[in-house]
């Protein structure tokens, strides 16, 4: 549109608002018919601008209504003889209450739109927010569309807070359900449901996910503290047995609850940290006392077989058949208590052969321990003929103090031993290899000798190594036969070459030949090296070369014909 259009459609306008204000003029005076109201031609009005005062001329009945009624109330307050000044304020006291009347209507209808856009508000910000919540993509933009009435737009924001509001409800039924599964589910654990922080701006989906996880973990609590309520009633049910309990398992009879968590049915317990942890202490200390009684049982077994050994009883004399079955239980060890009380009787009248079956017992011992002569010698009680009940309670307690070092120290005598044997086959295998004759044997290899020789000086260095390791790790400064570690075996290397020397000079000998090292002085030098040594002795050098172990020395008055 041209800037003269503009201005042409304003001066039309311009000349229409005249007409109106002329019309009514001459509607005030009431020189004119209202029954003839001047048309839109005679009023020069564009067609841009009719619909705006078509609405205007519809009120045209209603205008003539008002100033035949105000013509009315001129007529009667002329003829009751008001004066022009009274009517006048009368007419305008009437024009004064319908402006008011529509004032009011107008206010009325404002606040009432604004009523409707506040609704319209709300309901868009509900159903934003409840989009947030439940991860919606509902759009709100037909809400906000300016082209539709208050009406209309409350109508939409309505409609679609509707269907938000069914996707909410399927929510919450999920998501009720699940606080009732956890209710019964802490309730039954005796555990507090989970509280969240600001619910009202969480989103459904992690409420959701939270109470899952929080079931799932008390469904895993529930499966824990019924597996460890199952297996402790079943251990309390077994140690029963085994204690030789009553029905009130120890426990004080008027406790009726403990009792029910014991024999009640299971269905009916409630698994509550506390029950679970009432059950495991009755449990543990149930487990004490059946601990307690098979320690105390295999101690009896222990002494009474002991004492059967020792006492040389046949079987007939015996009246407990060892082992026992479930010696633990109070009936049996009431019996193993009762057969000790009467060995020890029998052990009393027969002092002497038990005392010396003891010493036998304590030099075997003394041999696996590798003790030396001055270790044997350091226990008095050994060589005493006094047999008493004070004698045997040494000898008792020097056969109790070696088994302890022995069983504490086990590994290092264990690696001593098979050394021993290593060093035994390693000293068979050095006989054969120095042997003229053996290239003549059939199958002879002299490669798989030196892989052979390899492997036995190989495993006695290993051996070796672990002993060497052991004795440190062990005590400190431990010794065998008397001397430290590396010395014993510095020795038995040292014998064995002595030995060897010993077999040299004795084919020199054979041969007519003068021997390097006089028989004599190799004799005086092994007594030297064997009193450092004495738990291994060798003799019968004429046979073969073959060395033996002896048993250690013992004192005259260790030895017994048995």
């Amino acid at each position: 549109m041209t800037t003269k259009d503009t201005s042409s459609i304003e001066v039309q306008r311009n000349t229409a608002k005249e007409r109106c204000k002329e019309w009514r003029k001459n509607m005030s005076d009431r020189t004119f018919s209202l029954e003839d109201p001047p048309n839109i031609e005679e009023l020069n009005i564009s067609s841009t601008s009719q619909a705006s005062l078509e609405c205007r001329l519809e009120h045209i009945p209603l205008y003539s209504w008002i100033e035949s009624n105000l013509t009315t109330l001129r007529i009667n307050l002329t003829r009751r003889g008001l004066n022009e000044q009274d009517i006048n304020d009368k007419e305008q006291t009437v024009i004064n209450n319908l402006k008011t009347c529509l004032q009011e209507l107008n206010e009325s209808e404002i606040k009432e739109n604004e009523l409707l856009q506040a609704r319209i508000r709300a309901t868009s910000d509900e159903c934003i927010h409840l989009n947030r919540l439940l991860k919606l993509d509902y759009s709100t933009k037909k809400i906000e569309n300016e082209d539709l009435t208050l009406v209309e737009q409350l109508k939409q924001a309505n409609t679609l807070l509707d269907k938000i509001n069914e996707v909410l409800r399927k929510k919450q039924e999920e998501i009720n359900q699940l606080r009732i599964n956890e209710e019964k589910l802490c309730n039954k654990l005796d555990e507090k449901p989970i509280e969240f922080d600001n619910e009202d701006q969480m989103l459904y989906d992690e409420r959701q996910e939270i109470l899952e996880q929080h079931i799932q973990d008390l469904l895993t609590l529930q499966n824990d503290r019924s597996a460890a309520i199952e297996q402790a009633r079943r251990q309390i049910h077994e140690m029963k047995i085994e204690l030789a309990l009553d029905n009130t398992y120890n426990q004080p009879s008027d406790d009726n609850q403990v009792l029910d968590l014991i024999d009640g049915p299971v269905h009916l317990i409630e698994l509550s940290k506390t029950n679970v942890q009432r059950l495991l202490t009755i449990t543990n200390e149930l487990d004490s006392l059946y601990q307690a009684n098979r320690i105390k049982a295999d101690h009896l077994v222990n002494t009474l077989h002991a004492l059967y050994e020792r006492l040389n009883l046949i079987e007939s004399n015996k009246h407990i058949k060892l082992p026992l079955d479930h010696p633990h239980r109070p009936a049996n060890l009431i019996l193993l208590e009762n057969e000790i009380d009467r060995c020890k009787e029998l052990r009393r009248q027969n002092m002497r052969t038990y005392i010396e079956n003891i010493r036998d017992e304590i030099f075997a011992q003394y041999e696996k321990c590798f003790y030396g002569r001055e270790q044997m010698e350091s226990f008095p009680p050994l060589y005493s003929n006094d047999f008493t009940e004070e004698l045997l309670d040494e000898h008792e307690k020097e056969l109790e103090d070696i088994n302890m070092y022995y069983v504490h120290n086990e590994q290092l005598f264990v690696n001593l031993a098979n050394w021993h044997e290593v060093w035994a086959e390693y000293r068979e295998f050095q006989r054969q290899a120095s042997d003229p004759d053996r290239f003549k044997r059939r199958g002879y290899s002299a490669v798989q000798e030196e892989k052979q020789r390899k492997h036995l000086e190989f495993s006695l260095k290993k051996l070796q190594d672990t002993v060497q390791q052991l004795g440190k790790d062990y005590e400190q400064e431990f010794g065998l036969e008397g001397v430290p570690v590396q010395d014993f075996f510095n020795n038995e290397k040292e014998n064995y070459s002595q030995e060897k020397e010993l077999e040299k000079a004795r084919k020199q000998l054979a041969r007519g030949q003068t021997p390097t090292m006089s028989h004599a002085q190799a004799t005086t030098k092994r007594l030297e090296m064997s009193s450092k040594t004495p738990g291994r002795q060798q003799t019968n050098l004429g046979k073969e070369g073959e060395i033996k172990i002896s048993t250690p020395f013992r004192p005259t008055s260790g030895i017994h014909k048995r």
